[in-house]
Formats: structure tokens, C-alpha cells, sequence
């Protein structure tokens, strides 16, 4: 067999297309979609396609360090500008005042990562209106909207500009890290720039794991599968929240409200080191992540992510019980 379409196979294109316009509202055609390797190759080619040298974007703050790594490693010639989230998302007027001039925004509206929350409306429609004024990209990454336990989930951003917006989907969350497929959905004008860029690194995604995928969304497995795991996570969720809530001492740490995801954010009482924690949980044999890397220096609050996959609920209860212990002694060193 030779090398196939370096934008993806046609049948996962149609699928793939299907799939968003029901799930997420999104409007394309499958001649936008360009089959990836996953979020962080999407990322990577719209921050080069998008940036010339000099160029500035605004990055969420705190945001994906997937993201930050690209500006601050690969594109160092990009500028990055860190915009403040607030609890509706991203502070666009925050962004207008840093850089007005920004040639991009790389955001998370379903579901900012790490914190959690959607994007408001009122977010929405003023990232929009930034962009459109100043005929600037917005990079919409929609890495876990599908988890989502409470009420209807926002539509993408991409439905309200097409024309303005790149869409970055992912199957890496709702099957499995290893199958390395995700896709860019992209303006007409940018298809050709994209499919150039991807010839360049890595020619095209695996053509086999592609029909299969294909196969497998078109008689509905996804859909039932992500019905399963929708209510999985949801029980997880649960599982998470009520341990906290028995285990971890008042005034040590709140969990960050969120009702979609596959993670949660844990605060810590201020003074405590999410990262001196984070080496303690490993050596402790608890997998949390610090959250204070993800912000900009000098901006960091310290928390932990804990995520809600892979372990079940005596588990669970025993890590949360496990943290709560080294949460104490390290408040305690503190006295």
C-alpha cells in the first residue's frame, strides 16, 4: 500500500464530521478536516501556520502546559501573552489591554483546563468580536467536552465563527492515549497550509487505525461508548467528591466546583506547596498534579489536579485519605 491522503482518510473525515455537527454544533464540511496525531500536533501546526516570527497570542493563564511548551521550547520566535482566567474563562479585556494586536488565542471554552469551567457567553461573543476586528485566529481546544454530567454542554465556539475559528478534537480522552488520531477543523483558506505542514512532519496519520475508527463511528459504537463512559466518569466524580469531603480536614483544601471533565481541582490552604506535595503523593504512591506550573511565573496559586480515570473507588478513598495525611504534616512543619 502507499502513503495515504495527508489529511486523513476519507471515510473518518465524513464520520468525524457527522459526529461534531451533531455533538458540538460545529459547521464543516469533511474538506476542512485534517486527520492529527493528536491535540498537541493540532496545536503545534496552527501555532506555526498561524505566527510568523514576532507574532504575539494569547495563551490562557493558567493554561495547558502542552500550550506553553510550544512557545516557550519549538516557536520561541512567537510570542506568548498570558491572559488572566477568570471565572467566566478568559478575561478578553484583560487581552486587549496586554495585546491588542495578537495574531491568535489559543483557548479552552468547553472547559478551561485546568480549572474547569465553560466559557460565558458574554466571553464568547467578546473573544469573537476581539478577533473579528482585528483579523486574528482563535484556536478552540475542545480536548474533553463529551464528559459532561449536568445539563446541556455549550456548543463549540467554532459554530458561531467558522470562518474565524480552528477546531482541535481529540480521541485520545474518550478511547484510549495510544491510538494517536485526533483532527483540526479549518477555514477553506487554511486547509492547504495545513496539509503542507503536516506532509512535512510526519506524512500522514496511521491509515489502518483510520478505517477502523471510521467503522467503528459509523455503526454507533462511539455514541454508546461515550453514553458509558459519560456515566462511568459521572460515578467517579462522585466517588472523588464525597472522599474529599469525609477525608481531607476543613480548611486544608476545597475542591473547585466543576460539573464536566475528567479531572478535578483541589485548592490548597495558602502556604502549602502544591509541588512539595505533588513529590510527596508520588513517593507515597498517590498521583496528583501540581497546578501552580500551569500559571504564569509569579502568578501561580497552588492546588492539585486529581484526576478521576484509571483507579477504582477503594482506591480512591485510600489516595484521598494518603493526601490528607501529607496535606497535615506539611501544615504542621509549617507551625
Amino acid at each position: 500500500d502507499g502513503y495515504g491522503d495527508p489529511q486523513g482518510a476519507l471515510p473518518l473525515r465524513r464520520a468525524i464530521c457527522e459526529y461534531v455537527r451533531q455533538s458540538r454544533s460545529v459547521i464543516c464540511t469533511p474538506e476542512q478536516i485534517v486527520v492529527t496525531c493528536g491535540t498537541q500536533q493540532g496545536l503545534y501546526l496552527a501555532a506555526q501556520i498561524l505566527l510568523d516570527a514576532g507574532d504575539r497570542a494569547w495563551v490562557e493563564d493558567p493554561a495547558y502546559p502542552g500550550v506553553t511548551a510550544l512557545f516557550t521550547t519549538a516557536l520561541r520566535d512567537r510570542q506568548m501573552v498570558r491572559v488572566p482566567v477568570g471565572d467566566e474563562g478568559i478575561d478578553v479585556d484583560a487581552g486587549r489591554m496586554m495585546a491588542p494586536d495578537a495574531r491568535a488565542a489559543f483557548v479552552t471554552p468547553s472547559h478551561q483546563y485546568p480549572l474547569g469551567m465553560p466559557m460565558s457567553m458574554a466571553q464568547r461573543t467578546a473573544l469573537l468580536g476581539w478577533a473579528q476586528a482585528h483579523n486574528a485566529w482563535i484556536v478552540e481546544d475542545d480536548y474533553d467536552s463529551e464528559m459532561r454530567y449536568d445539563g446541556h454542554p455549550f456548543p463549540a465556539l467554532q459554530g458561531q465563527d467558522p470562518a474565524r475559528v480552528i477546531y482541535l478534537g481529540t480521541f485520545s480522552k474518550v478511547l484510549f492515549p495510544s491510538l494517536r488520531l485526533g483532527y483540526a477543523i479549518v477555514p477553506p483558506a487554511l486547509v492547504g497550509a495545513f496539509c503542507g505542514a503536516r506532509i512535512l512532519m510526519d506524512r500522514h496519520p496511521p491509515n489502518a487505525d483510520q478505517y477502523v475508527l471510521a467503522q467503528f463511528m459509523a455503526e454507533g459504537h462511539l455514541a454508546r461508548h461515550l453514553r458509558r463512559m459519560r456515566s462511568l466518569y459521572a460515578d467517579k466524580r462522585r466517588v472523588v467528591i464525597d472522599a474529599v469531603s469525609r477525608h481531607i480536614a476543613a480548611g486544608l483544601a476545597e475542591l473547585q466546583p466543576c460539573d464536566q471533565g475528567m479531572h478535578m481541582v483541589l485548592w490548597l490552604r495558602r502556604g502549602l506547596d502544591d509541588r512539595h506535595i505533588e513529590r510527596l503523593a508520588q513517593e507515597a504512591g498517590v498521583s496528583v498534579r501540581a497546578l501552580s506550573p500551569m500559571y504564569a511565573v509569579g502568578h501561580g496559586r497552588s492546588g492539585l489536579i486529581l484526576g478521576l480515570g484509571g483507579y477504582g473507588d477503594r482506591q480512591v478513598e485510600q489516595a484521598v485519605i494518603t493526601l490528607n495525611q501529607l496535606l497535615q504534616t506539611a501544615q504542621n512543619l509549617r507551625r
